[in-house]
């Protein structure tokens, strides 16, 4: 009888090991939306300031495409990034390369892509990465392991559900920033600008 309610004891815990939320789950269940649409509210806190300074806007995602990031406060700023790199809308409604160098640019465009589309094979090039939680309410942290990404971050902690929530990126400085999305809308229809400005 013992015996037999030690074998049903160790079915039941290697039965819960095998069906564990992972980094392969996390990844095919953030990339199941066909688009993301919502508000984000950005809090960067600096080193030495009591105050964090706030942006507020409306974003785009389309994963494995690219993303449309509207900024209506404390100004207006209009921001795409693609795999192509990032371009900003200037006063005549014109998209314009952002003045970066290739590298550089070409790295901060697959990071945040990565983040937000959970392409957890990607960031597994640059972080060490850690899941915890269910499909339901998760948390990976990501700790640098690349020479570039320790130059600029200790360490990144993203959260969320059946897409992601929030993002906090704590750089090596002391500064720390926050990016909470709300108000989030999965496969909705999207206008012609927002399709112009996402897709390739």
């Amino acid at each position: 009888m013992l015996k037999k309610c030690f074998l049903l004891c160790w079915c039941g815990l290697l039965s819960g090991f095998l069906w564990a939320f992972n980094l392969t789950d996390l990844q095919n269940q953030l990339q199941q939306p066909q688009s993301i649409k919502g508000n984000f509210t950005q809090q960067r806190y600096l080193r030495g300031t009591s105050k964090p300074i706030v942006a507020q806007g409306q974003f785009v995602l389309v994963p494995k495409a690219g993303l449309l990031w509207q900024m209506k406060k404390p100004f207006v700023d209009t921001m795409r990034v693609r795999q192509s790199g990032i371009e900003q809308l200037n006063a005549s409604n014109q998209w314009v390369a952002r003045k970066q160098s290739a590298s550089a640019q070409k790295n901060q465009v697959k990071l945040f892509l990565d983040l937000l589309a959970g392409q957890t094979s990607g960031l597994q090039n640059q972080f060490s990465l850690q899941l915890e939680g269910t499909a339901q309410t998760w948390q990976l942290h990501l700790q640098p392991k690349s020479v570039l990404m320790k130059q600029i971050f200790t360490r990144i902690d993203i959260q969320g559900d059946s897409v992601v929530k929030k993002i906090t990126l704590s750089e090596v400085q002391g500064d720390r920033t926050e990016i909470i999305f709300s108000a989030l809308k999965v496969n909705a229809v999207l206008s012609r600008f927002e399709q112009n400005a996402v897709l390739p």
